[in-house]
């Protein structure tokens, strides 16, 4: 992997976060395999408190892969994660306690309503109930949801559900914030709302944030960072603008088809 950060600014990037951790999320040579398909291949990266870390590459590349290793949903064949200093095999419920996590393809409780799903997260994540409510008012009227609660999930479009659990991933305070094209099916006006809402805790609450998508536009937009991942290898790491200098691109689109290629 070629790193385009050197030392020295890596160190001036770190920001404190969570009881004073410097770096949020610490992923060294993590592997994994299906049978004889070797889907993630010794990758390795750090994200800081504060910041967005965007994973982009091709289908099939090791992106899904990589953040269900991150949030506890597969077992690494090799290599730790670790959330805040917390390693995600060894001590799993403290690590896991700070993520929020919006999957790629959702599966939730068809017969629940948005507003029994929301108040059931936050109470299996120990959210106060008072403050619950707040939030679960707050985020549907911010996502136009609010006439909506009543509605079950199973009756949702997909985009509607991915506000749905975009919501849920933000209604538990996470400190980690892990989102595998988490705006499928989003309208404009939600994806800008969505977008804004991330911004605002990076910024603001020092959320660390990692987001993979195929929409570069919105990976350029947002993230701090981004890593290239080719075969289940990040082949390139570095901020958009290092990135842009070393490739002699204008685009993020530009860039990653000429470095897939």
């Amino acid at each position: 992997m070629k790193n385009l950060l050197r030392p020295r600014e890596m160190t001036k990037q770190a920001k404190l976060g969570y009881e004073g951790y410097a770096i949020a999320l610490e992923v060294v040579d993590i592997h994994k395999s299906y049978g004889k398909i070797k889907a993630v291949n010794g990758i390795s990266f750090k994200v800081n408190p504060g910041e967005v870390y965007g994973l982009i590459g091709p289908n099939g590349a090791g992106k899904t892969t990589t953040l269900k290793i991150i949030v506890g949903l597969l077992k690494p064949d090799k290599g730790t994660v670790k959330i805040y200093g917390y390693d995600i095999l060894r001590e799993r419920e403290k690590a896991l306690k700070l993520v929020g996590y919006i999957p790629e393809n959702p599966s939730v409780f068809q017969y629940l309503t948005i507003q029994e799903f929301l108040e059931f997260i936050g109470s299996v994540r120990g959210v106060n109930q008072s403050e619950l409510q707040d939030k679960v008012n707050y985020y549907l009227e911010l996502f136009n949801l609010h006439d909506k609660r009543n509605n079950l999930l199973g009756s949702l479009s997909r985009g509607m559900l991915q506000k749905v659990l975009a919501i849920a991933a933000f209604i538990v305070k996470p400190k980690l914030l892990v989102m595998d094209e988490p705006m499928a099916g989003m309208d404009p006006e939600s994806q800008y709302v969505f977008k804004k809402e991330v911004l605002r805790m990076v910024k603001e609450e020092k959320v660390a944030a990692i987001i993979s998508s195929h929409l570069l536009y919105l990976v350029e937009q947002i993230c701090d960072r981004i890593g290239i991942i080719h075969k289940g290898k990040i082949i390139l790491e570095g901020t958009i603008n290092q990135i842009r200098e070393h490739i002699k691109e204008k685009t993020l689109e530009e860039i990653y088809l000429k470095i897939i290629k």
